[in-house]
């Protein structure tokens, strides 16, 4: 295994952005930047040994501060996903946060995922980020601090493990928003790939995409993914929770226990050959297959384009809105002085 730092080049303001490509032995490749400690590539084998990259991004870092791009492999905090209404309460205190969607909060205002995050270690196999959020930033508790370590095996799993500490109880949903295209054709669309989602249940949500806080069963939906089938089946099948034209973009609640780590969703591609486990211990997953991006790219890393159904996101994370729905979703608050931590499991394979 061996570590390598590059620049990757400087923003706006001439603050200089740097990459990191951990490589095993057998060639395949991880690189990480230091804006929202992204995952800018990732590099695995197909059927044929032939490696090659089946991760969305960009060739310069710009285009990752630009929250319409679709927030390409960042890590997501404080909060992911929506807070219906801008607003929560914690022990009977209202707080409120940045409205950056419609009245609604979208990925804790954008904040964590558009910063430079430091670079707290390396080793071999692993590098670790942080950055930390001083108190009542974007209107959350407590001053924050953020790690998220990263380890590439030499069996190609890439490991995620989420660490927060705060001085004050607050609330936290981490994720990381990769899209996978495991074909790695330059133009292709997601809708071949198959996949698996292992859940029973997906969050209601309203017109607007927020949660109302029921849970509904998934069997018999154009939902369901409890057995494994190409995601274009379905996708523009007509159904009261997705949105006409959009696809999926829904949260799925997971069959494990919140802190039971499992499997979640299995993504495949048949002629690849190359397939995607993902492992969490959260209770919930989001399913987004890039339907709120544009039809013409808005930027590309070689060949490979960002655009719309490009990519599946698999964003592991307590389900959308906890903060306002604590006592009937599986949640955990972030308590003063004790850490928080929650790990995701990327495992890469070819069948």
């Amino acid at each position: 295994m061996s570590i390598e730092k590059s620049l990757f080049g400087t923003i706006n303001n001439g603050e200089e952005v740097y990459l990191y490509t951990i490589t095993n032995k057998s060639g395949a490749s991880v690189s990480l930047h230091t804006i929202g400690a992204g995952i800018q590539s990732i590099k695995v084998p197909d059927k044929n040994g032939v490696l090659d990259d089946v991760v969305l991004g960009f060739d310069d870092p710009e285009p990752y501060l630009d929250g319409d791009t679709g927030f390409q492999g960042l890590v997501v905090g404080r909060v992911a996903n929506r807070i219906t209404g801008a607003k929560f309460s914690i022990d009977g205190v209202e707080y409120h946060t940045p409205v950056n969607q419609g009245e609604w909060t979208l990925h804790g205002g954008g904040r964590i995922s558009h910063s430079i995050w430091d670079v707290k270690d390396t080793t071999d196999d692993s590098i670790t980020f942080e950055i930390f959020s001083p108190d009542m930033e974007d209107g959350f508790p407590g001053n924050f601090t953020f790690t998220v370590k990263y380890t590439f095996t030499e069996d190609n799993v890439l490991r995620v493990d989420y660490t927060i500490l705060s001085d004050k109880k607050t609330v936290a949903n981490p994720t990381n928003h990769a899209y996978f295209n495991l074909s790695c054709k330059p133009d292709s669309t997601i809708e071949n790939h198959y996949l698996k989602i292992n859940a029973d249940r997906f969050t209601e949500t309203d017109e607007n995409s927020l949660p109302t806080g029921k849970l509904c069963p998934l069997s018999g939906t154009m939902l369901d993914f409890a057995e494994m089938h190409k995601i274009g089946d379905k996708i523009d099948e007509p159904f009261y929770n997705t949105t006409e034209g959009i696809g999926y973009d829904n949260n799925y609640c997971l069959t494990n226990k919140l802190g039971e780590f499992a499997e979640a969703a299995v993504l495949y591609d048949e002629e690849s050959g190359r397939q995607l486990e993902v492992y969490t211990d959260l209770p919930g997953i989001q399913l987004y297959c890039g339907g709120w991006l544009p039809k013409e790219p808005c930027g590309k890393k070689g060949d490979s384009t960002v655009a719309y159904r490009r990519g599946a996101a698999l964003e592991t994370q307590f389900y959308p809105n906890s903060v306002n729905f604590a006592d009937e979703f599986p949640f955990n608050y972030v308590e003063p002085n004790k850490e928080f931590k929650t790990t995701t499991e990327f495992r890469f394979s070819v069948k």
